[in-house]
């Protein structure tokens, strides 16, 4: 974490199972609920909200492995839900999730 003023830049480490610039918004609200003087929430370099990377070769420049930056999908949900047409997103015990997948801990 970096902080510049009321800007906040946050460095996203490890693998999520949602998609890292949903992390990063929800974050961001996290932040700014507890902090209400923040204008700002974001990352240092972009690269970090990508979910694959991709490793070129250094002479030729094709891609010769992507890899997968998010959390194993361990019962398929993520997967199964991106084939059915809805957002993955909008799955999970979030404030302020208008899908139908709703999970609110007791």
């Amino acid at each position: 974490v970096e902080i510049a003023g009321p800007e906040i830049f946050l460095q996203l480490n490890g693998k999520f199972w949602h998609s890292r610039s949903y992390v990063l918004g929800i974050a961001a609200v996290y932040l700014n609920a507890r902090i209400p003087e923040i204008t700002r929430v974001s990352v240092l370099d972009p690269d970090e909200l990508n979910d694959f990377e991709e490793v070129q070769d250094e002479f030729t420049g094709d891609i010769i492995e992507v890899i997968d930056r998010r959390a194993p999908d361990f019962n398929g949900d993520r997967e199964t839900m991106i084939y059915q047409g809805i957002d993955p997103n909008q799955r999970g015990p979030f404030p302020g999730n208008t899908g139908e997948f709703k999970i609110i801990p007791a």
